[in-house]
């Protein structure tokens, strides 16, 4: 397996400060300059041997050994600062929250009340997913599943450690991937609950987002789900997605199980009325000590993951494997060979005299 490469944030320099002395490449060319030429001890007889001599390729190229120069110096410097590499590693003893994530794909997430400009239409579900991304990218030490549901849940990703593949199967959850498109709370909590109640950590915490109320009814009330929840040490976090009443959506194509298109291309809009059991999703969050949220904007849908991530932080236990590979040699072999090639070609090839 090809190791990953390095990002920008893994080098780092063991000495900065002699980077104080790279304004001093700047003065090398007037240093030069400045130091003077001996008076002229060699007379052209002939004034067209002198403009013969100026008809050289190499005039062009007579500052050349001087920003070698300058550069074989930068080069150095940076080599005293020593760059490195940082190549430690980072091994998890144990987290104090596992977290599932169950987010409502009814049709009603394809409305468009939470568009923040008329001419870039978003639905519900475009916003959550872009506000679960920053949330998971926040949690990067705790275990986190993901699950979708409407009338029946669907385990989109198992409690992981894994960001990229947590965040791979985020990016696939639209309208149509659990192929109803109803809601039922009682299926979601259950399958959540199944998730976290064998895990032995400190926190184990279930966030349901909804858009909606059951249809069609369930046979057993998610109460009971949560009474259960709150047996198993499971705290439900509760949001309410969306303004609770008509708006304009997009409809949804079961046919095409996605988004219904016009025979222009352009998807279907209509007005909707979707009403959310807001009563019964707060009922929830109380019965296992958790909160009951409102987001009807994409501001306050940030601020209510951003409070759940201040109110449930993690005990976090690392070792820390400190590696650092020095990268001095590279800059300082070239800054080397830089100044001895400027050198060389001051002395040959862009000789003045004087």
């Amino acid at each position: 397996m090809t190791p990953p490469l390095p990002l920008f944030s893994d080098f780092l320099l063991g000495d900065p400060l002699w980077l104080i002395l790279l304004p001093l490449c700047a003065l090398v060319p007037w240093i030069t300059r400045k130091m003077g030429h001996p008076i002229p001890s060699l007379k052209f007889p002939l004034f067209f041997t002198i403009r013969r001599a100026n008809q050289g390729t190499s005039q062009r190229w007579t500052s050349l050994p001087k920003r070698l120069t300058a550069l074989g110096v930068t080069l150095v410097i940076i080599a005293l600062a020593r760059p490195q590499l940082d190549r430690s590693t980072e091994t998890i003893l144990s987290s104090g929250v596992d977290i599932v994530l169950a987010v409502d794909l009814s049709a009603s997430m394809l409305a468009l009340d939470m568009s923040e400009a008329p001419t870039e239409e978003v639905t519900r579900l475009d916003v959550v997913k872009e506000v679960i991304r920053d949330f998971i990218d926040k949690r990067k030490y705790d275990r986190i599943g993901l699950i979708a549901f409407s009338v029946d849940p669907y385990l989109v990703s198992a409690l992981t450690l894994d960001q990229e593949h947590l965040q791979k199967n985020l990016a696939r959850l639209r309208v149509g991937l659990t192929h109803e498109t109803g809601t039922n709370l009682g299926s979601a909590l259950a399958e959540g609950i199944n998730r976290l109640r064998p895990l032995e950590s400190k926190s184990k915490i279930l966030i349901l987002l909804s858009d909606g109320k059951d249809e069609p009814p369930p046979p057993h009330s998610p109460l009971i789900y949560a009474d259960g929840a709150k047996s198993d040490k499971i705290k439900i976090y509760t949001i309410a997605i969306g303004t609770n009443s008509r708006t304009r959506t997009y409809v949804f194509d079961p046919r095409r199980r996605d988004i219904a298109l016009a025979r222009n291309g352009q998807p279907v809009v209509q007005i909707a009325d979707y009403p959310v059991d807001k009563d019964t999703l707060s009922k929830i969050a109380e019965r296992t000590g958790a909160k009951f949220f409102e987001a009807p904007t994409r501001a306050s849908l940030e601020a209510i993951y951003d409070e759940i991530d201040l109110l449930e932080k993690s005990e976090i236990k690392l070792s820390v494997n400190a590696l650092f590979e020095d990268l001095y040699p590279w800059p300082l072999g070239g800054g080397i060979c830089l100044l001895l090639l400027g050198f060389l070609l001051k002395r040959t090839r862009y000789l003045c005299i004087p």
